[in-house]
């Protein structure tokens, strides 16, 4: 299960280091942010299951994961009306979810 962990948070690392190509654009970056997202979501289930993190971890990384996903919805509705707005939103957003990418990196290990 340890391994299947691994490989799950191995999947999180951003696409510069997968050799991919870096998301150009908002849009792009608002498609490669609900990427980060949904593999956190996926992450902390498997951390969860596989004794990693605590309940209550994968429980505060939800609320965290939810909240960026918010911002993430709110960049993408914002994008034509307010641009600078959205611009922030999704740099948050992004923000958080590597943040907490890197704490399930850190627990993985």
């Amino acid at each position: 299960m340890k391994s299947l962990t691994a490989l799950a948070l191995t999947f999180l690392v951003g696409c510069a280091s997968l050799g991919l190509a870096t998301p150009k654009g908002f849009d792009q970056q608002l498609a490669a942010a609900y990427g980060i997202h949904t593999a956190v979501v996926s992450a902390a289930a498997t951390a969860v299951t596989a004794g990693t993190i605590s309940s209550a971890e994968a429980t505060a990384v939800q609320t965290q994961a939810l909240t960026a996903r918010q911002l993430l919805d709110t960049a993408k509705t914002l994008e034509t009306a307010n641009p600078a707005g959205a611009t922030n939103d999704l740099t948050l957003a992004t923000t958080a979810l590597t943040a907490i990418q890197t704490y399930l990196n850190s627990r993985g290990k």
